[in-house]
């Protein structure tokens, strides 16, 4: 089972590009779009919830640019039994 998320990334303003450079080489994420000054929007797919959330913990501790990780949806590509 693999988990998948919609997840907005706030970024300092201006600061998007720099971001976006970064969370590029970032396993699991897709940067899919942003607004050009401090929001991205990026997909998200591992193997649990808890791995999203060591993610998000990992970002806002080490990239000051980072102010905060949305997820909007969250969801399995396998409902299982």
């Amino acid at each position: 089972m693999t988990v998948v998320a919609g997840v907005v990334v706030e970024t300092v303003p201006g600061a998007e590009v720099r971001v976006a450079a970064r969370l590029a080489s970032e396993p699991g994420l897709e940067l899919v779009g942003g607004d050009g000054d401090r929001r991205l929007a990026v997909v998200w797919s591992g193997p649990s919830g808890a791995e999203l959330e060591r993610l998000t913990e990992r970002l806002l501790a080490t990239d000051a640019e980072v102010l905060g990780v949305f997820p909007t949806f969250v969801g399995t590509d396998d409902e299982g039994p």
